[in-house]
């Protein structure tokens, strides 16, 4: 890897958090014809950049489509990845002239955002979902574009929950090292910013053992702070610098950086729904058994297995539904309309919101599906 290329990677793994784009379009991996597949992306820089390092060594057309440099799982969620720029980018970037078939590869997580029957209604092509990982992308096509079980599941390795936490951590860090920086000596700040990472590290590594959900989940908030502040403090005693005032900032600092990961942890995972929109009013995914004719659209986007075909009823049927994560994908691409969400406290989200609506950055479902697209 070049030092510019490592520069990038760099930048966009530890900032995943903020959007950056990259150029919109259609580009080549090795030298496609036009019998090669057609995948299509966002234009977020770290996606498109693993996209093609996954398909390396194969013929495939690469659309790039304007998700306003936001990972399609965000940008779906959020109104800034809908079926109106899958039609701009067909419809701009000329695949049509360069290919025989008409089938288009979607990426499964953009389901909360894309409506399938949308694109397939406004162009003639037929769109299908790619699996909801880039690493089982190359099996995919391997099988003629026919998905196994295990490629519609949302997996979060051991490598990529470290990376997330990196992501969390190094903010966090940097600010806290800065502002110590200004109170007390160099190497209490440094003791702080290394031990906030420490900890952030080892609350991803045991995320599944871990209470973050729930009322339980201020427990692993609250030995976070406590075991990263006996942490730095048994630094700072080696360094022969224990002062009060040193460990009322090192203290300070642990409790606010466990206070800001508790603010929604979740939601930076695909094992957990956010917490953010359902605090104080939790919702779930209601099944509306009458008005299902068994489509299974649901079952092919659910990236947790919550959704399963009863073959024998022709009808679908919530098996875990403790595992959802209200993502909201199963209520956009049902055709008829038999799930939608239902509050605690009875009220109800019913489809045609869920689709012409989508959630700001307070969790609230407030941004109109067209306004996010022209306004972005």
């Amino acid at each position: 890897m070049s030092a510019a290329g490592l520069a990038g990677w760099l930048r966009d793994t530890l900032f995943r958090l903020l959007p950056h784009a990259t150029r919109t379009g259609l580009r080549r991996v090795g030298k496609p014809g036009p019998d090669s597949p057609v995948v299509l992306t966002g234009n977020y820089a770290l996606t498109v950049r693993r996209l093609i390092e996954v398909l390396a060594g194969r013929d495939v057309w690469v659309l790039v489509a304007n998700s306003r440099g936001i990972n399609v799982w965000c940008a779906a969620g959020g109104g800034h990845l809908t079926h109106h720029d899958v039609i701009a980018v067909l419809r701009s970037s000329g695949i049509g002239e360069l290919v025989r078939h008409r089938r288009l590869i979607l990426p499964q997580l953009a389901a909360t955002g894309i409506e399938r029957r949308q694109v397939r209604s406004a162009t003639s092509w037929e769109p299908r979902w790619g699996p909801a990982r880039l690493e089982d992308l190359p099996e995919f096509l391997d099988r003629q574009q026919r998905p196994r079980k295990r490629h519609r599941l949302m997996r979060f390795p051991l490598w990529e929950r470290l990376e997330m936490a990196l992501t969390w951590a190094l903010p966090m860090a940097l600010i806290a090292f800065f502002a110590l920086s200004l109170l007390v000596e160099a190497e209490v700040a440094t003791v702080a910013a290394g031990v906030i990472v420490l900890g952030v590290g080892t609350v991803f590594v045991a995320l599944r053992r871990l209470p973050v959900t729930g009322g339980r989940s201020w427990l692993t908030y609250a030995g976070l702070a406590v075991i990263t502040f006996a942490a730095g403090s048994g630094g700072l005693v080696a360094l022969g610098d224990a002062r009060s005032p040193a460990l009322l900032s090192l203290g300070g600092a642990c409790a606010l950086a466990a206070g800001v990961l508790s603010m929604d942890l979740t939601g930076t995972t695909p094992w957990y729904p956010g917490t953010v929109n359902s605090f104080h009013n939790r919702f779930d995914i209601e099944l509306v058994a009458e008005r299902c004719t068994g489509a299974a659209e649901c079952v092919q986007v659910c990236p947790r297995d919550v959704l399963e075909m009863d073959g024998r009823r022709r009808k679908v049927v919530l098996t875990r539904p403790e595992a959802c994560i209200r993502c909201g994908a199963c209520i956009v691409q049902c055709p008829e309309d038999a799930l939608r969400f239902r509050f605690s406290d009875g009220r109800v989200v019913e489809p045609a919101r869920v689709r012409s609506t989508r959630v700001n950055l307070l969790g609230r479902r407030t941004v109109p599906v067209s306004q996010a697209g022209r306004d972005s």
